[in-house]
C-alpha cells in the first residue's frame, strides 16, 4: 500500500490523458489519481470480473456475459451492462474475452468522501494506469490480478516482478497499468533495485512505448529520483529533442500529453534544455507547444529569445498560427524597446 503522497504533477496527469474523452462522453468515473490502480480495482466500491463481450449497444453501452469474478463480491449479475466512453467502444470487439473493472459510483469532490451514485448505472473505472479498466483477457494479466487480489499480495516482491516483466513484452495496456501502479504506490517504488530502475528508465526513453506510460514514469522519476533514479531530465530532453513536431504517422498513439508534460516538467523543475530543442517547436502549428517553448526560452535563454523568434518567423508558413504567434511576440519586443527608449530620454 502506498504510504507517501505522490506529487501534484502525478495528480494532474489524468487531465492530459483522460479529461478530453471523459468530458466528451459525459461519463464520470472513479478516478482518484492518488489511489494505485490495482488497489482501486480491488476496492469495496469496484467490481472486477472476466467476461465475454456479447453486445455493443448503440446507446454507448457494453453488455458482458460474466465468467469469473475476482475478489469476494457476490453481486455481479450474469449479464452486466456498462456505460462506456467512445474510446472504449472503439476498442471493444464482440466475442472477445475481457477482464473488466466497473463501479456504480462517480468521483465527485463536492460529495462526502468524494463519491456519489452514478446516473449512468454501471460505468467503467478510469484512473492513472486504467484508461479505462477494459483489458483483453490474457495469462499475464490474470497472474498480476491474482497476486494483487490481497493487500499482502500487492505489497509483495512477486507483484513488482510481474509488473516489471510487462516492459519486456508487447503489452501496452499492461505496461500502462504497471507504470500507474509504480508511479502512485510509493511503498512499491521505494523498493526498486538498481536493475529494476534501469528497466523503467529504458521504458521512459523508448519511443515505442505508449506516451501515457512514458509520462507516468517520467513524472514519477522527476518527483522521486531516489526511488526511480536520476534520469528524468534525460527523458524530458529526449522528448523535446526528437519527438516529431508534426506528430507521428497515422495510427500511432497521440503524443500530445507527453510533449506538454515534458515542457511543463522542464519549466517547473528548471531542466536545462538545449536551445535547439526549443526553437524546433516554434515554426509548428500547435499553439500550446509554441507557448510552452516561448516560456522555456524566456526562462533559460532570455537574451536569445528575440533572435530565435526572428529565425522561426522566416521558417513559418505564411498565414499560419505560428506566424501570427511569432509576429505578436516580436511586436512585444518592439513595444518594450520603445518604452525603454522613452524612459531613458
Amino acid at each position: 500500500m502506498h504510504t507517501r503522497h505522490p506529487s501534484w504533477a502525478l495528480v494532474r496527469l489524468p487531465l492530459f490523458f483522460f479529461g478530453a474523452w471523459l468530458m466528451s462522453a459525459a461519463l464520470p468515473a472513479i478516478a482518484d489519481p492518488a489511489v494505485p490502480p490495482l488497489e482501486l480495482l480491488f476496492s469495496p466500491e469496484s467490481r472486477l470480473f472476466s467476461a465475454e463481450l456479447s453486445e455493443i449497444n448503440p446507446a454507448g453501452r457494453l453488455i458482458f456475459k460474466r465468467e469469473k469474478v475476482y475478489g469476494k463480491s457476490k453481486d455481479v449479475p450474469e449479464f452486466v451492462e456498462i456505460a462506456a466512453t467512445a474510446r472504449a467502444l472503439q476498442r471493444a470487439t464482440v466475442g472477445e474475452h475481457y477482464i473488466v473493472g466497473y463501479t456504480s459510483l462517480s468521483y465527485d469532490k463536492q460529495y462526502p468522501q468524494g463519491l456519489t451514485p452514478s446516473r449512468k448505472g454501471y460505468i467503467l473505472i478510469s484512473s492513472s494506469g486504467l484508461d479505462p479498466a477494459l483489458f483483453v483477457d490474457a495469462p499475464d494479466l490474470r497472474r498480476i490480478l491474482q497476486q494483487a487480489s490481497t493487500e499482502h499480495g500487492r505489497e509483495s516482491k512477486k507483484l513488482r516482478r510481474l509488473l516489471l516483466q510487462t516492459f519486456a513484452e508487447d503489452a501496452p495496456t499492461l505496461q500502462r497499468l504497471a507504470a500507474g501502479q509504480l508511479a502512485i504506490d510509493t511503498e512499491m517504488s521505494s523498493k526498486l533495485s538498481e536493475k529494476e530502475k534501469l528497466v523503467l528508465q529504458q521504458a521512459a526513453l523508448n519511443e515505442q512505448i505508449n506516451p501515457t506510460t512514458r509520462s507516468l514514469l517520467i513524472t514519477a522519476a522527476a518527483d522521486r529520483p531516489a526511488d526511480f533514479g536520476p534520469w528524468a531530465a534525460e527523458a524530458i530532453n529526449k522528448v523535446l529533442e526528437i519527438t516529431p513536431v508534426g506528430g507521428y504517422a497515422d495510427g500511432a498513439a497521440d503524443s500530445t500529453g507527453l510533449i506538454l508534460l515534458a515542457f511543463d516538467e522542464a519549466s517547473d523543475r528548471k531542466v536545462q534544455v538545449p536551445i535547439q530543442s526549443l526553437t524546433r517547436w516554434l515554426p509548428g502549428s500547435q499553439q500550446l507547444y509554441l507557448e510552452r517553448a516561448s516560456r522555456l526560452l524566456e526562462l533559460l535563454y532570455p537574451e536569445r529569445r528575440k533572435s530565435a523568434f526572428e529565425v522561426a518567423l522566416r521558417d513559418s508558413t505564411p498565414g499560419s498560427p505560428a506566424q501570427r504567434f511569432l509576429e505578436g511576440k516580436l511586436r512585444e519586443f518592439d513595444q518594450h524597446d520603445v518604452e525603454t527608449h522613452a524612459k531613458d530620454h
